[in-house]
Parts: structure tokens; sequence; C-alpha cells
């Protein structure tokens, strides 16, 4: 496995991590944050909004990466 391919399937994981990291619900985040920090601020929805519009952005960029990575690196 050279390097380059290395780093695409790197690149992959990572995507997977992303998306996984989008689809934790508000509530869970926000009772986790309750129980660790209890007298911190309410978070609004719009910040959970925007928090999974950037991590699905950077998941897309990193399948577009590794997939762009693997079809370079097929030669031997």
């Amino acid at each position: 496995m050279t390097p380059l391919e290395k780093l695409s399937v790197f690149c992959l994981v990572l995507a997977a991590v992303l998306l996984a990291m989008a689809c934790v619900k508000a509530d869970r985040v926000r009772a986790w944050r309750e129980s660790f920090n209890p007298s911190a601020p309410e978070v609004p929805d719009s910040a959970f909004v925007v928090a999974r519009l950037t991590l699905v952005t950077m998941a897309v960029f990193m399948i577009v990466v590794g997939v762009r990575g693997l079809s370079t690196g097929g030669g031997a």
C-alpha cells in the first residue's frame, strides 16, 4: 500500500467519523454539556445547524479527496 493510498483511506475514514458526528442529536449534546458544565449557557438550535453543515461539508470534501487519491494512486 503506497503512502498516497494510505492517505486516501485515512481521508475516507475521517469522512465517516465526521458524518457520524453530524448525526448526533442536539438533545444528546445538550445533555452531555449540562452534565459536564451545569452553569453553561444554552446553545441555540442555529449553532447545531451550522455545525452540521460544516461537518457534512468537510466530510464531502474528504470523500472527494480520498476518491481522487485512490484513482490517482492506481498505477504501480
